[in-house]
Parts: C-alpha cells; structure tokens; sequence
C-alpha cells in the first residue's frame, strides 16, 4: 500500500495567538500552601459578581422557546435585531438605518470580516500596542501586516501620536482604536479622540473603533467615534459579550459609519463575505430587541460601580511601589500596570508572571501577550478580597526580587 503525505496547510501552523501562547508558559506550583488565584482571566462570566443579568438571559429563553429561531436568516443577521442596534448606537451627526449594521459570530467574528474585506496582501493596519493580539494574527493570515503603534504609560495608556505619524505607510488601510479598552483599563478624552480623528482625515485612513466595551467606564464619559465624525469613515465592532456579560453566546456587530458613502464599494463585498460565513445563532440574535427594549437604567453605573471598586484597591495597595504605575483605570474589566525593571532582579514581563505564579501562587497576563513589555494586565472581577489579598503577593514579590 503506498504511504500517505498527510500535512497540515502552512496557513493553520503559522496562525498563533499570542494569549493562549504565552498564558502556555506560566505554570502554578502544584503543592502551593495557599490558594491560589488567576488574574488573567478576561471572562466575566467566570466571576460570581459578574453574572449575566436576568433581563438578558429571559431574553434569550423567551426567544428560544418561541420556537422562531431554529432556522437560518438573513446572512447580514436578524432584521429587528439590526434596526435596534442602528436605533441605539445612532447619533445626532449621524443615524444608522439596519444596512449600516452587520451582525456576526462575536466580535472577532466582526474584526475577522472587517479585515477581509479591506486587506489584500501587502497591506496593512496600524494597531495599538499594547494592544488585542488577534489583530496581528487576522491580519498575517491574510497576508497583510500588522504595525504597532504606541501607547504611552505615564500618560494613561494615550496614543503616542508622534510614533503614529512615524508607522503610518502609502500601504495603511486602517488604524484600530480600542476605547475603552482592553487590555490597558483606559479611556480616551473627546479631545485626544478629536486628534486621532484629524490625523486620520489628514491620511485618508479609515478606523476600525473597538468598541466592544462601549459605556462600560467609571472616570469619564465614553465618547463612541462615529458620533464625533462626519467626514472619517468608521467602522464600529461591538458585541453582546462584555457589555451584557455572556461572551460565550458568540453574537457581535459591526456599525458603519459613512455619512458621504466614502466606503460605498465595501458595502458588496461585507455582503459576499457574509454569504459565505452566515451569522450567529439566530435565537440569540432575536434576543437583542427584548435586551435593548428591557436594559435598566442604572445597569451600566451598577456593573461599572463594581469594577470602580476593584480599581481602588489595586491602586491603593500598589501605590507605594516604587517599581509600578497604575495609572488610572477608567473603563473595560481591566488595570495594565507599567513595571520599571531597573533595580530588580527580575528583567521582562514574562520573567515577572511566570516567577509570580512559581513563588506566590497569582496569576497575571504579561504585556507580551499584548504586543508590548514591561507591564502587565490584572482583571477586575475577583471579589474584592481576592484582589487585596493578590496586591498583597505581589508587593511582596517585588520586595523580595528588589536588589
């Protein structure tokens, strides 16, 4: 009998995420004395305090007995489920009608299409570092580039403008900004946003505004992009999954923000893409409408009031080390906290989490999971004494690894 090749394709062994990657490395003592934590975990709904909300699961059970979502439907995704999003993420500069909203399989479902339909080989993207790492990922296995731009530490994680002017290539066909957002905790005021704006109308680039954590802040108001431009055109992605706490039900969007029909050719080509990839479970999409008609008032204050909380005690209890800054976290579920490394014994981001887990039993996501260094993010959804109790080991890890 002949012997089979069998090979898996090039494109699969080259697509990595750097996450699951680098979380592979940082292994917990398996005898530790104490309990031990992870902090690395940016899934809500793994926290007791973070629960789905009643509003939102009763609506999607209310649609999935009604027996009405058991079958495919439009490839763009639900129609009413369109026309509530184009209701409430429209603007007084500009109103969205249901065509300008896509739905899609989560919010890097929403990204993945997105990138497809601007990027052809030799393109590229500017993205944020730190940053989410899958942009890079999306883009190299489409045979385009991912270039990182800078965000400033001492400066609440604000774009570096001058580094951006620095990357941007006859070749860019977009710059994502992540507001609020992942991984660094922060929020952009409307005039740095304003500026980001005008540097993209100065080089005709588009933005893709990660706004998967829209209104999730608790230091200043989230400014949406779409509402502060008529003339860049801006494409949004959102989801269900941060916002009402259930990124397991894999439903995003996106919000094309076009006054002057400037993308007008890529509208065709979201709609070929779609016809091949189809749309979420359709239940949960008829869900959507119920979700928006029912959303409490005070549900952002109240979900947001419980991240303030966590963001306190992390800055307080890390604010006399000497080696670390905080900043100020104002938004998303996250704290990205900068290291000086200059008078420990310890020398990278990586060294730090994987020394950390071995020796104090915490777990954190160093910044090279991010695209970036000497930093690392810390999730705020442990209960409170939880989160004391982490500070706590790593003060302690830092006095014992300062030289």
């Amino acid at each position: 009998m002949d012997d089979w090749i069998l090979e898996p394709s090039v494109h699969s062994l080259n697509t990595v995420n750097p996450v699951r990657e680098t979380v592979s490395s940082i292994k917990l003592p398996t005898d530790f004395p104490k309990p031990t934590y992870s902090l690395a975990l940016g899934d809500p709904s793994y926290y007791p305090d973070f629960a789905a909300h009643s509003f939102v699961v009763d609506a999607a059970v209310e649609a999935l007995r009604s027996g009405q979502g058991n079958g495919y439907t439009d490839s763009l995704g639900y129609g009413p489920a369109r026309e509530t999003l184009a209701r409430a993420y429209s603007y007084d500069n500009i109103r969205l009608t249901k065509d300008d909203v896509i739905i899609d399989i989560g919010g890097t479902g929403a990204i993945h299409t997105i990138l497809q339909v601007f990027l052809n080989p030799g393109d590229n993207i500017l993205i944020s570092s730190p940053g989410f790492p899958l942009y890079k990922t999306m883009a190299q296995n489409l045979n385009a580039e991912a270039i990182t731009y800078n965000l400033k530490p001492y400066s609440n994680w604000e774009v570096d403008l001058e580094d951006l002017e620095r990357k941007v290539t006859p070749r860019t066909k977009m710059i994502v900004v992540v507001n609020p957002c992942n991984p660094c905790g922060s929020v952009f005021s409307k005039e740095h946003l304003m500026d980001i704006l005008n540097w993209a109308e100065k080089h005709h680039v588009c933005i893709l505004a990660d706004e998967v954590y829209h209104g999730m802040t608790f230091g200043k108001p989230h400014y949406p992009l779409g509402s502060l431009t008529d003339t860049v055109p801006v494409f949004t992605v959102g989801a269900l999954s941060k916002i009402f706490l259930v990124p397991g039900w894999r439903c995003g969007w996106v919000l094309i923000y076009d006054k002057y029909n400037k993308c007008e050719k890529y509208r065709p080509a979201i709609n070929k893409i779609k016809n091949m990839l189809l749309h979420p479970a359709p239940f949960i999409m008829q869900a959507i409408p119920k979700i928006y008609e029912n959303l409490p008032e005070n549900y952002f204050a109240e979900v947001m009031q419980k991240v303030k909380e966590r963001a306190e005690v992390v800055k307080n209890k890390l604010a006399d080390v000497a080696a670390l800054n905080t900043g100020s976290p104002e938004g998303s579920l996250y704290c990205m906290v900068a290291i000086d490394f200059i008078n420990m014994d310890v020398k990278s981001s990586v060294e730090f989490a994987q020394k950390l887990a071995q020796e104090e039993g915490v777990v954190i996501m160093p910044a090279e999971a991010f695209l970036s260094h000497s930093a690392f993010r810390i999730v705020l959804c442990h209960p409170i004494h939880v989160i004391e109790e982490c500070m706590d080991r790593i003060k302690s890890f830092i006095q014992r690894h300062t030289v």
